[in-house]
């Protein structure tokens, strides 16, 4: 193994190397053995066990005051694998953002809330030299970042922990919170939660961030009126249309009925166009396997048959 210039290949105990949340070049959601952890880190537990650390993590420091830089979920791992010591590379302290922000654009993919926290604690330990790590950080969101907007996505992460993990999870867009918290009449933590509990699909979501920066102007208390008023019974989208298209709102109540009522496999759906507007509607089937293909067709033959597919385009098209 070639070594980098500068770093010290040693074996160490990683019994009090601090792993929490709150370490400082953390930026993982899950670690092995920790709640949330995935499949993937459970096939690391068992890759660790069987073969051992075969990429040493770097640490930071000296003496007994050794962090870790990167390579949390090989040492959490190592720990679930029972393993007291492994090798490191040891790093001197003013390698270790370069080394910690290089290191992130090569392990396991980052869900949009690591890409969040790893944004909020670079602008944190740079400082003033943040201008020179963008570059850095353009490539870990896959877009041209800057100062400005480093901030905003880092201010994120101070949401409530239900709307983080929303985030984590793609329940939610960091985009659509940037875009909600742009405007003077919406409580963003407000808005997250709605978004956070609706169980939308991604561009129902988008919708009806729309839908409530339309409602937000319309006065200055319109939003928090609506979101005090609405009841987590009814769909978001359903509600946020009640006000923004309040003729359509029996019609759209229909339609989603209607497409619940076909019982499409879980890889199928309906697609129903913004507002209404089109008189169409896509029909998008995710195929697993034969079955889904089968039943999927079968249902929407049954359907056509029924007249139920009429129905739906009578109401798309004003007739209904």
């Amino acid at each position: 193994m070639t070594r980098p210039v500068g770093m010290e290949y040693r074996i160490v105990d990683i019994s009090g190397l601090e792993l929490g949340a709150g370490a400082t070049f953390r930026f993982r959601w899950a670690l092995p053995g920790e709640a949330g952890s995935s499949d993937s880190d459970d096939a690391l537990v068992r890759s660790v066990r069987t073969l051992g650390v075969l990429s040493p993590p770097v640490l930071a420091g000296t003496g007994d005051t050794l962090e870790v830089v990167s390579g949390f979920r090989r040492i959490a791992a190592a720990r679930e694998a029972d393993l007291s010591a492994i090798p490191a590379l040891i790093a001197d302290t003013d390698q270790s953002l370069p080394v910690w922000l290089e290191s992130s654009l090569h392990g396991a993919p980052l869900s949009e809330m690591e890409r969040l926290i790893l944004a909020a604690k670079a602008s944190t330990l740079a400082g003033e030299r943040l201008e020179g790590l963008l570059p850095f950080l353009s490539s870990i969101f896959g877009r041209k970042i800057n100062a400005g907007l480093t901030a905003r996505l880092a201010g994120l992460t101070a949401m409530s922990a239900a709307v983080r993990e929303a985030i984590h999870e793609g329940r939610v867009s960091p985009g659509d919170l940037l875009q909600l918290g742009s405007h003077p009449g919406i409580d963003l933590e407000t808005a997250g939660g709605l978004l956070a509990g609706s169980g939308l699909s991604r561009s129902a979501r988008r919708a009806a961030v729309r839908g409530m920066l339309g409602i937000a102007d319309r006065g200055e208390d319109a939003f928090s009126k609506f979101a005090g008023d609405y009841d987590p019974g009814m769909r978001l989208d359903e509600a946020i249309g009640s006000i923004t298209h309040p003729g359509m709102t029996d019609d759209i109540s229909f339609l989603h009925r209607t497409i619940e009522e076909i019982e499409l496999p879980p890889g199928a759906a309906i697609h129903l166009p913004e507002n209404l507007e089109g008189g169409s509607f896509t029909i998008e089937i995710k195929v697993r396997d034969g079955d889904d293909l089968r039943i999927s067709l079968a249902r929407l033959r049954e359907a056509s048959e029924d007249g139920v597919v009429e129905d739906m385009l009578e109401v798309l098209q004003g007739r209904g």
